[in-house]
């Protein structure tokens, strides 16, 4: 259905005017357009003119060296039935270093195990060993069984809270620390837990060397529950090398050489997806866009890593490259009259009405009708077309959700926080990609799938306010920066509904961040979509910590620089 009739848009120049509404010059169908200053690519060509290629006999070598590590780590898990504290240390050190996905199946047979023992018989829980208990309490949390926490309450004292004998242990308080982030609404136990470990290792840290202090650095910076599984398996790697007391060097290898194997596989994808876009003419035509190629491949590195999943990664960075084109076109480029018949075109899949659109938004209509349609070639492979019919009303419901903040942005309309997050938690787009993520990951992802993922389940609505808030939150100040003419956040809205200061804005928001990951937690103990699907919630939500923790990493992105450099540019094998 057609919005609106709104005919050809009028002719527009481009300028960077800090003036904070369009301007009509004396010939009133020419319009200034204010734009924002993002900074320009931090990597340019770096990855199609500096390819990773290593020789062929070399690379096979190490294959093969991966394959034969991955059957004797079968034997350790197999010798480890014996023992279920060490066949938790094993599972647990297999999930931090990025290995566990070559031993799913005797990892989910071993924490089903695990649960059906723990919940026959209570003595399980009965060990005083505080670490043993809580790494137990995280491991079955993490693979959606429910494990109560009143597990913990053999550590509290007569006074209700957490015994002070334990504030020198600690693996315990690491393992507590990071179990608690499983919490889910109502479970003050955990929140107390949280507050007590962080305390207390802080205190540690100041005390114990160096190796263990960089342990309870890594803990304390982002708890694993939120941590990109690629990226922690990279440092957890230093740290779990250094472990001379406990490492298993089988282990240690495995993960050495697997990641290398994996790098690889990474650069080589960043390579074809950075020779796609500029194939698109993005950095060239589009210059008022974000130029943000390898930073979206990054992100969806933390959706999925695995190298079955490298042409679901490939489809699902096409997608988030045209929520991002999309998002610039509407947030600091284009007329509201552009913008009404940019939105009517895709409504319809217009492609005539392209030649009616000025010249970057064209673009932009160009490159989002044809990479849908290579997605569809992808898909057909599969005999999975009926697939591309839920994306493409993804793009449609996103252009409707983003016109309508446009038309907040030019009315300067001053909504209640709650009516901004209704609107604005759709704007991240997040919910689409959650769905996008399934375009490519076989037959686990079937129609009902694709029918539940696309409904706004509350798991998407949950991850969907984690990053809405956390963009916000860092936001604020670079907007103000930029002096453009920008829809309020939530940020404004606290400050205007409740009278906070900036700071108590940031402090009300991110608490409810914290309030929507135990809404995550929960939703994910009782969702019976399989876990590989839930997975992908999970990781977007894990990937705001990331890219917007302390900073706006999309729009600024040299602060991760590092981070990509990492994964993609250092070798971890010298």
């Amino acid at each position: 259905m057609e919005l609106v009739n709104s005919g050809p848009p009028p002719k527009v120049i481009r300028t960077t005017t800090t003036e904070p509404c369009f301007k009509v010059a004396k010939n009133e169908d020419v319009v200034v357009r204010p734009t924002a200053k993002f900074h320009p690519s931090v990597w340019g060509d770096y990855f199609i003119t500096n390819p990773s290629l290593p020789s062929t006999h070399q690379e096979e070598q190490i294959k093969q060296r991966v394959q034969v590590l991955v059957e004797d780590v079968k034997v350790l898990l197999k010798d480890a039935k014996g023992s279920m504290r060490e066949e938790m240390q094993l599972i647990d050190a297999l999930q931090r270093l990025g290995v566990a996905y070559h031993f799913e199946q005797e990892i989910n047979e071993a924490l089903c195990f695990i649960n059906t023992t723990s919940s026959s018989e209570q003595h399980s829980y009965s060990d005083d060993d505080l670490h043993f208990v809580a790494l137990q309490f995280r491991l079955l949390r993490q693979h959606h069984y429910y494990v109560p926490p009143d597990v913990f309450n053999q550590f509290i004292n007569d006074k209700g809270k957490f015994k002070e004998e334990m504030s020198n242990d600690l693996n315990g308080l690491l393992s507590l620390y990071e179990a608690a982030y499983l919490g889910i609404p109502g479970e003050d136990r955990l929140d107390e837990a949280i507050d007590f470990t962080r305390s207390h290792l802080q205190s540690l840290a100041k005390h114990i060397g160096p190796r263990l202090a960089r342990k309870v650095k890594h803990a304390l910076e982002t708890p694993l529950r939120r941590r990109m599984s690629r990226l922690n398996a990279r440092l957890y790697i230093a740290i779990y090398e250094e472990d001379i007391e406990t490492r298993n060097d089988v282990v240690l290898e495995l993960a050495k050489l697997d990641f290398h194997i994996l790098q690889l596989l990474h650069r080589e994808e960043v390579k074809m997806i950075s020779m796609w876009w500029k194939d698109l003419s993005v950095p060239t035509k589009l210059t008022f866009a974000r130029d943000r190629i390898v930073e979206l491949y990054f992100w969806i590195l933390g959706v999925y890593f695995e190298p079955h999943y490298s042409r679901a990664r490939l489809m699902l960075v096409k997608v988030l490259a045209m929520f991002s084109l999309m998002d610039d076109i509407y947030d600091s480029y284009g007329t509201m009259a552009e913008l009404l018949h940019f939105t009517n075109a895709i409504q319809r899949w217009d492609l005539k009405a392209a030649d009616e659109m000025e010249e970057c938004i064209q673009v932009v209509f160009l490159a989002i009708y044809h990479t849908i349609g290579e997605i569809e070639d992808e898909v057909l492979k599969d005999d999975k077309l009926y697939r591309i019919g839920y994306l493409r009303r993804e793009f449609e419901k996103m252009t409707i959700a983003w016109l309508e903040e446009a038309k907040w942005r030019d009315d300067c309309y001053l909504p209640s926080l709650a009516e901004h997050l209704e609107l604005s938690i759709r704007t991240t787009g997040y919910h689409a990609i959650a769905c996008a993520s399934f375009l490519g990951m076989g037959e686990i992802a079937g129609k009902e799938s694709f029918d539940w993922a696309t409904s706004f389940p509350q798991i998407s609505k949950d991850i969907s306010k984690i990053s809405r808030l956390m963009d916000d939150v860092v936001g604020y100040e670079i907007d103000n920066k930029m002096e453009r003419n920008h829809v309020v956040s939530t940020i404004h809205c606290c400050m205007n509904e409740f009278g906070d200061s900036l700071e108590e804005a940031k402090e009300r928001l991110l608490q409810m961040v914290e309030d929507a990951w135990k809404d995550v937690n929960q939703e994910c103990l009782h969702l019976t979509i399989p876990y590989a699907l839930l997975a992908r919630f999970v990781n977007l939500a894990s990937m705001m910590e990331t890219m917007y923790k302390n900073t706006d990493g999309y729009t600024q992105p040299s602060l991760l620089k590092n981070s990509i450099s990492l994964l993609l540019v250092q070798p971890i094998l010298c």
